[in-house]
């Protein structure tokens, strides 16, 4: 029987449903308390894993705002994913920025800017193909999304081709 290789490389795809705490206000000024939010979310992603310690991928995240399901954020971007064990168990660093579009209850339209992503992950492979991933990340974004961030604990799968 072949033995698994779990640090090949190639394509996968991924999705994960989410908790996202989040600063959900139209400003900040500096006297104000800073107003944290639980909401759902998801993402999906589609990755190539490079090397054995190396993936990139670009990703799709989606924060539902639970007063209204059409308020909350959007983030489109790339990821790297930086991988410090090879076996059926991986840790990893994750790195990314992408655009984020947010919008908070009570504002008119959408604000849109570049954000970024850092955190940590686990993939726990269960053969050759499926893995259930985990991860936690702090995203932030700048210009005019400045004000909204977040921190979010992701629990998924993901299908590696």
């Amino acid at each position: 029987e072949e033995e698994p290789d779990y640090a090949r490389t190639g394509a996968y795809v991924r999705g994960a449903a989410q908790i996202a705490v989040w600063n959900a206000k139209e400003g900040i000024s500096p006297a104000a308390p800073v107003y944290w939010q639980p909401d759902f979310a998801f993402d999906a992603a589609n990755g190539w894993r490079n090397s054995a310690r190396i993936a990139l991928e670009a990703e799709f995240e989606w924060i539902i705002n639970h007063e209204q399901p059409t308020d909350g954020s959007w983030l489109l971007g790339v990821n790297g994913k930086f991988f410090l064990l090879e076996d059926r168990i991986q840790p990893y660093v994750i790195l990314g920025a992408g655009a984020m579009w947010v919008k908070v209850p009570g504002a008119a339209q959408a604000k849109g800017d570049w954000a970024f992503r850092n955190g940590v992950g686990v993939d726990f492979y269960l053969n050759n193909h499926w893995a259930l991933t985990g991860e936690t990340a702090f995203i932030w974004g700048v210009g005019s999304v400045w004000n909204n961030y977040f921190v979010n604990v992701s629990l998924g799968a993901m299908y590696r081709f």
